[in-house]
C-alpha cells in the first residue's frame, strides 16, 4: 500500500488500496440514509422556491430519517 501526495499534485494509490478505490468508484451502492437525506433536502428546496422560506419541523425519533419499504 502506498499513498503519495505533494503540494502541487494530486494523490496516487497503489496495490490493494487502488483496487478497492476503483471497485468503489465503478460499483458504488447508494447509502439509504444519504438518499433519504437528499430527498428531504430536495423537498425543502422546492418549498423554499415556492414560498421563499422553509418551515423546519423537529423530529422526536431519529428513525424517521429512514424510509421504510
Amino acid at each position: 500500500m502506498a499513498i503519495k501526495t505533494s503540494t502541487f499534485s494530486g494523490w496516487r494509490l497503489s496495490g490493494k488500496d487502488a483496487d478497492a478505490f476503483l471497485e468503489q468508484v465503478n460499483n458504488a451502492k447508494p447509502n439509504p440514509l444519504a438518499q433519504a437525506s437528499l430527498d428531504r433536502g430536495r423537498k425543502l428546496m422546492a418549498e423554499y422556491d415556492q414560498k421563499g422560506y422553509v418551515t423546519l419541523r423537529p423530529r422526536k425519533n431519529a428513525n424517521e430519517n429512514v424510509k421504510s419499504k
